[in-house]
């Protein structure tokens, strides 16, 4: 199913959880009468449109910070990336306290709260089991992740997914139209497929002609040498940035990446972003970066990136840290 942003995408799995929801908890259903729960990873980002945001974790502080509606909103169970007995467990809760989960989401590699982290194949293998036997679903949120993690879409072509199970629904944008042209997909099983109702869901300029066209020609152009590139240079990223690592002597406190979503910490002397930030500086200087995590610096650089552009984008993060910004030292404390 086509859509226009990824947030969208993800509220239409949304619906279709909570059509499968209603039909479990109506009177006559498999767990009728108990409550609602959901389950996202710590540091897990969705989108920001209403029921997305509620699995996004990463956002949860300003939203019940700043919003009303999120005063007493107790709905989501977030486990640790990737604790499998963490996971059995809330699941083993459901049934104690009288919860029906309605879906677990899940990123294959995470974008925002702990960049360029991957699921593990037995955490994704768990969290399939585990939602298949309480008859809930499993959404992979492969929006941030597609493409840019191994060269390929889905997370059933990951190395070491291969032979796992298929998510009851998938979605993808940004790897689809490079980011250039408002599209997004929502890939479904065919019993997900199933559960869909006339009228739960409405929208425009979906599946519209431009935006399939960029699809097209964004997909042509993945070639088996764009797929090599992609896990190619985000290993060299990786290797050169810990290399930096270990040069600057704390200044960068982690590395971490997968395929080419990945990043790098700074040490609280760092600010990662606003004014008079690491990011900003590097952004000044010509380095397309965005922050993440508690105090990373967040790197999605373009599928043919090569290795002199490898190199030049690690010399500007070791100019920023050695030349540019810096907390006052009471507030780095």
């Amino acid at each position: 199913m086509c859509l226009n942003s990824g947030s969208e995408s993800v509220t239409l799995a949304c619906r279709i959880a909570d059509v499968n929801a209603k039909a479990m908890t109506d009177a006559g259903g498999r767990y009728a009468g108990r409550t609602i729960k959901r389950v996202a990873v710590k540091g897990a980002f969705h989108g920001r449109t209403d029921r997305p945001a509620l699995y996004s974790d990463s956002s949860r502080k300003a939203y019940q910070q700043y919003l009303a509606s999120y005063r007493h909103e107790d709905s989501v169970l977030t486990v640790e990336p990737y604790n499998v007995a963490q996971l059995e467990a809330v699941f083993a809760d459901a049934d104690k306290h009288g919860w029906f989960i309605e879906a677990m989401f899940l990123e294959p590699v995470m974008g925002e709260g702990d960049p360029g982290r991957a699921v593990t194949p037995a955490f994704y293998e768990a969290a399939r089991r585990l939602t298949e036997a309480h008859g809930s679903l499993l959404l992979v949120d492969s929006i941030q992740a597609g493409l840019r993690a191994h060269g390929v879409l889905s997370i059933t072509d990951y190395p070491g997914f291969e032979k796992l199970p298929a998510p009851d629904m998938e979605t993808f944008s940004k790897a689809l139209n490079a980011g250039q042209y408002p599209l997004s997909v929502l890939a479904v099983s065919e019993r997900t497929a199933a559960l869909y109702r006339k009228g739960i869901y409405g929208n425009t300029m979906t599946a519209n002609p431009r935006a399939l066209d960029v699809a097209l020609a964004t997909l042509d152009q993945l070639s088996d040498e764009v797929r090599a590139n992609i896990r190619a240079r985000g290993k060299e990223f990786v290797d050169k940035l810990n290399t930096l690592k270990d040069e600057l002597g704390g200044l960068i406190t982690k590395v971490q990446g997968t395929g080419l979503l990945f990043s790098c910490e700074l040490a609280p002397q760092f600010k990662c972003y606003g004014a008079g930030s690491t990011e900003e500086y590097l952004r000044e200087h010509g380095v397309g970066v965005i922050h993440g995590g508690a105090n990373s610096l967040r790197f999605t650089p373009h599928f043919n990136v090569t290795s002199a552009e490898v190199d030049l984008i690690v010399a500007h993060v070791r100019h920023a840290l050695l030349e540019g910004p810096r907390k006052a030292e009471s507030k780095a404390a």
